[in-house]
């Protein structure tokens, strides 16, 4: 069975909390407390969704390969997972942490408890170096006003297939996730033209139809993260969404969980310009200033550190 963030689709609201560990391989008290409050978490998650199954409540842990190791000696480390610094040669706000934890639910209030109690618990062992809450717009809409993730693959045979681990696989039912906290500078925006916009985005803002290939730009969005590898889509789950002040920093908490690590490497490739030399278009709009690679085990797994 999977963490329970991957799977759902169309959560209202997320939070988004990345840190670093304060725990030594050799501290055994500490790491069974560790490991002891990684059971309190999902003992509440059980709890919250009996209290309030309305509220879809979701949450998962997951470790970065830096921190595999000191962690567990159970569990083998996932073949792809590596620090995303090593992208910093091409992709700005490489900033790698230990561990993230996801929450997601349809009320606000949930993702709040778990997510305070959680860091409660934890204390001093997890130092927290970002947090973000996100929301979902009306129509599923990013900040930019056009649907966000339009091609998120629909159900939870497709999504299965495209975000977890194949059965009987090394870490099955595992899932490697990417984060990536973009600020978008919607002063440039929102002035284009609509035009403009739609060949940034190659699809149409209201209706959210994908402009044909060969009437978008190659650098259009869509151009560059609609990938295929030999007759095979490299397709990836996304549980984006955005976040902000009406007065101060706003972007887009990207989140995506995938079956392999190459499927998004590869899209990050083509988005900053490493396969063919053409970058993003969108990135003349929007920055990433923080990133990181980190692998969801399976919920089996998760218990058995």
């Amino acid at each position: 069975m999977a963490q329970s963030t991957i799977l759902p689709m169309h959560c209202l609201y997320g939070i988004f909390l990345e840190g670093d560990l304060n725990i030594k391989k050799d501290d055994e008290n500490g790491l069974k407390k560790f490991k002891e409050n990684i059971k309190k978490f999902n003992m509440e998650i059980e709890e919250i969704d009996k209290k309030s199954p309305q509220s879809r409540i979701g949450g998962s842990i997951c470790f970065s390969s830096d921190i595999w190791d000191t962690i567990t000696n159970k569990i083998s480390k996932p073949k792809e997972l590596k620090s995303v610094n090593t992208l910093s040669s091409y992709m700005p706000g490489t900033t790698q942490r230990d561990l993230l934890i996801h929450i997601i639910s349809d009320r606000m209030d949930t993702c709040f408890q778990l997510a305070q109690d959680t860091i409660g618990n934890f204390g001093d062992q997890l130092e927290i170096k970002q947090e973000i809450h996100g929301f979902r717009r009306v129509e599923e809409r990013d900040l930019t006003d056009f649907v966000d993730g339009t091609e998120n693959p629909d159900g939870d045979d497709l999504r299965t297939q495209f975000g977890l681990v194949a059965q009987g696989e090394q870490n099955e039912f595992g899932s490697y996730v990417f984060t990536q906290r973009y600020v978008h500078n919607l002063k440039k925006w929102n002035p284009e033209p609509l035009s403009v916009q739609q060949d940034t985005i190659g699809r149409t803002k209201e209706e959210s139809i994908e402009i044909p290939r060969d009437k978008r730009p190659i650098t259009s969005h869509v151009s560059r993260t609609d990938l295929n590898e030999n007759g095979k889509d490299l397709k990836i789950v996304r549980q984006s969404l955005p976040y902000g002040k009406i007065t101060g920093e706003k972007g887009l908490m990207f989140i995506a969980y995938a079956c392999s690590l190459h499927n998004i490497e590869k899209q990050l490739q083509s988005m900053f310009g490493q396969l063919d030399g053409k970058k993003d278009l969108l990135l003349q709009y929007t920055t990433p200033v923080t990133s990181g690679f980190y692998f969801a085990p399976s919920k089996k797994e998760l218990l058995q550190l």
